[in-house]
């Protein structure tokens, strides 16, 4: 609760003007310490609060005083060191920037996809395709023993050596009949020759079956070289295949802590964000606070020297009234009594003024008075209970 009691302004007088006087000489002023607020203190308090960055309205209120007793300097709180007099707080909105981590992060990421390997060359394909054209291609056994140079130089042989058996046979047969020849040393020499020919039959038939097996046998080979140039591709696209599988494991690596950073980090600023808005509502509330409480202090302390003025002039009124030998003045009024000392009293007939003149607010309003049975009882009105509570806490 404020103290009005210390809210001072131009026309206050007694201690606390004395204080304020007192204060304001050791910031450089030079004043008389009378107790009077009057136009030189009030200039003073003016520049004061000019010079310290207060409300320069010549009242003396918390702020003031709570400047005047930390030595001149007017002290505020965190937030309000951090307000300007928009009530808005003076660091400014914070704004996203990338870390160099992050930043090194996304230049890992992009150096990554211009490694990415080249589509799949395969180095046994071109060979492959060759050999395969051969497989189907390759035209079906046929065999020529006219072509053959082996069955060439085996039937050269057989002939001269069926020739010469023929030969020697005739020659044999002529021999038994005294060296003439005979019919019989013919058939003989032509059955010698015919065996021959009947062995190169034989020779032929083998040399088929050997070209056979040499034709099956390239086939084979040709198929054998297809089925290992084919493993060897298979296993050089196996490899090429684990190289992909690394290099997208390590993409998905350096996306995923991309990721991770940057989510974290963007968390981090979207919570800074939060804090910076709050500050801000905190500090625009105790701004508004600030202002509420300066302008009712403001109009409390106006009140309370206009009271002040009030009370005053009907002490001259009353004075003036005595010397003139009027005693109606002070009877019957149900507002004010004369103590022994001979001034007159002037109580506060409504809630409002005894809150400004005394400072306290936590006595009953009138109606909340008249709705008690028990007060309604103890006072016959509401101003006798105004009275008292004056009595106590003046």
């Amino acid at each position: 609760m404020i103290s009005i009691a210390r809210i001072i302004s131009y026309g206050s007088s007694g201690d606390d003007v004395r204080e304020l006087q007192k204060k304001l000489n050791s910031n450089g002023y030079s004043l008389d310490v009378d107790g009077i607020f009057g136009s030189n203190t009030q200039a003073a308090v003016r520049d004061y609060q000019k010079k310290n960055g207060l409300s320069v309205d010549g009242i003396v209120g918390s702020k003031t005083w709570s400047s005047l007793n930390s030595g001149g300097s007017y002290s505020q709180s965190s937030s309000q060191k951090n307000q300007n007099l928009s009530g808005e707080i003076n660091t400014p909105r914070p704004v996203y920037e990338k870390s160099q981590s992050v930043i090194d992060a996304e230049n890992s990421l992009k150096q990554w996809e211009q490694n990415k390997p080249d589509s799949y060359q395969s180095e046994y394909s071109d060979k492959i395709d060759e050999i395969l054209q051969s497989i189907l291609n390759r035209e079906s056994f046929d065999y020529n023993m006219s072509s053959d140079p082996l069955y060439e130089q085996y039937k050269e042989q057989y002939m001269s050596n069926g020739k010469k058996a023929m030969m020697d046979t005739v020659g044999n047969a002529s021999s038994l009949t005294g060296g003439y020849s005979n019919s019989y040393a013919v058939t003989a020499g032509n059955q010698a020759y015919q065996e021959y020919l009947t062995r190169l039959d034989d020779i032929a038939l083998d040399l088929r079956d050997r070209a056979y097996q040499e034709y099956k046998d390239e086939g084979d080979r040709l198929i054998e070289s297809v089925t290992l140039l084919r493993n060897l591709d298979g296993d050089a696209y196996d490899k090429y295949l684990g190289e992909l599988e690394r290099y997208y494991k390590d993409g998905d690596y350096l996306l995923k802590r991309l990721s991770q950073m940057s989510d974290s980090e963007f968390e981090a600023f979207v919570q800074e964000v939060e804090n910076w808005e709050s500050d801000r509502d905190y500090a625009f509330k105790q701004y508004q606070d600030a202002l509420d409480r300066e302008e009712f202090e403001r109009e409390m302390a106006f009140k309370q020297a206009e009271a002040e003025r009030d009370q005053r002039n009907a002490d001259r009124n009353y004075a003036l009234a005595a010397s003139r030998g009027s005693s109606s003045s002070s009877s019957g009024s149900k507002s004010s009594k004369k103590e022994s000392s001979g001034k007159t009293v002037f109580y506060p007939t409504t809630y409002n003024e005894f809150c400004m003149r005394t400072g306290v607010t936590t006595i009953m309003t009138s109606d909340e008075f008249y709705m008690s049975s028990k007060y309604i009882e103890a006072y016959d009105t509401y101003e006798d209970y105004l009275k008292e509570m004056y009595d106590k806490y003046k």
